[in-house]
């Protein structure tokens, strides 16, 4: 019985690792049904699986154990036994290097096309002199480079074209794209206002992302701290999150006067739907995002969202228009931008309705799905 042609998606992480692995799970799903009505057969590749994954549940994504990482002689020969076994003829990596001289190995195997999707955030320095010559060198090799580069903003696709020298032909921009979000569907869950017990008309700022310094978590304590010194009105700041830097966080949130307003509640789960009743939310990354998918869940939820300007922020909220966009690790800038969301409904409610109208226009699931397929379907052998 001969083995269906095979598409090998990639996760770095064992299964049912949450955050933005979700969302990229859920991907690689979509994907897999797509593509089972062209007698293609998807696969994705854990390291580890402890229970089956949730994101992939009822698709036809077949999940397996395997080490992708070609770290070891031990898992590039697994893998390229897996690729003659499975008849892989397209890798599919998620955040992986662009480039690799063990890719050659993988095509020696019988893969035809590699892919590598870039969400990573970061700037990256361009190389010059020799260094610029040996990379380019290096890249240029027949079956070291990927044979495409997905970009999930042109901020990315970019640092492809400059840091990584990848050849323009070799690289494609695909926005990343949310499920519509029905308001209705989401009104049996609780707000955060009933979350905390507020009122419905305590102002409340939101924020959701990882503890850590690059998401400038920081800033947006210290303008809101500005923040309560010079309003009268009441509100609050909600921040959903943990990591590396919630201790120190919580050592900051002691030392301000409006302690007392800030909830730090560590992770939880379906954050978006929470936030969705947010007076504003805030996104303040002081690093270059790759494509800041926090601001595009709250968009599509009708949100005001105050962003910094970074990476692939400026490509989703058109300043003044669907959000406002301010420097990065600027205290008062940010301080600034939410009072004057908070002091204005009209304004408040004119982004939040061009916030929505714009995801539903240019960053769909749909959209997003229909380009990536593009760069796998011509790859399979019938």
């Amino acid at each position: 019985m001969s083995v269906p042609p095979t598409l090998l998606c990639t996760a770095t992480f064992p299964a049912n690792t949450g955050f933005a692995w979700d969302f990229i799970e859920r991907l690689y799903a979509r994907m897999a049904d797509e593509l089972v009505t062209d007698g293609v057969r998807t696969m994705v590749a854990y390291p580890a699986i402890g229970e089956t994954p949730l994101t992939l549940a009822g698709s036809a994504a077949v999940p397996v154990i395997l080490d992708t990482r070609l770290a070891t002689r031990r898992a590039r020969k697994q893998m390229m036994n897996f690729i003659r076994r499975e008849n892989v003829q397209v890798v599919y990596f998620t955040d992986r290097p662009t480039w690799s001289v063990w890719y050659r190995s993988l095509r020696a195997a019988g893969v035809r096309r590699i892919i590598v999707h870039d969400h990573t955030s970061g700037e990256r320095t361009a190389p010059t002199g020799i260094r610029r010559l040996v990379k380019s060198a290096i890249v240029n090799t027949p079956g070291v480079a990927s044979d495409m580069v997905v970009g999930v903003s042109d901020f990315v696709a970019h640092r492809a074209r400059t840091a990584s020298l990848i050849p323009s032909r070799k690289i494609v921009r695909v926005w990343n794209g949310l499920e519509p979000v029905q308001p209705e569907s989401e009104n049996g869950h609780p707000s955060i206002h009933s979350l905390l017990g507020l009122s419905g008309e305590t102002a409340v700022i939101g924020c959701a992302c990882r503890a850590t310094p690059e998401k400038g978590v920081h800033v947006l304590f210290r303008a809101f701290d500005r923040i309560c010194r010079e309003r009268d009105k009441r509100c609050v700041l909600a921040y959903i999150g943990t990591g590396p830097q919630f201790a120190e966080l919580q050592a900051l949130r002691a030392g301000l006067k409006c302690r007392e307003r800030i909830y730090m509640l560590g992770y939880l789960p379906q954050a978006a739907t929470l936030l969705r009743t947010a007076t504003v939310c805030a996104v303040p990354s002081v690093w270059q995002e790759a494509f800041a998918l926090s601001v595009l869940e709250m968009m599509a939820r009708s949100r005001a969202v105050v962003a910094t300007r970074v990476g692939g922020v400026p490509e989703v909220i058109q300043d003044g228009v669907s959000g406002l966009l301010v420097p990065p690790d600027d205290v008062d800038a940010l301080a600034d931008a939410i009072t004057k969301i908070l002091d204005s409904t009209l304004l408040r409610d004119a982004l939040g309705r061009a916030a929505r109208e714009r995801s539903s226009r240019l960053f769909t699931a749909d959209q997003q799905i229909s380009a990536m397929l593009c760069t796998f379907r011509d790859a399979f052998v019938n």
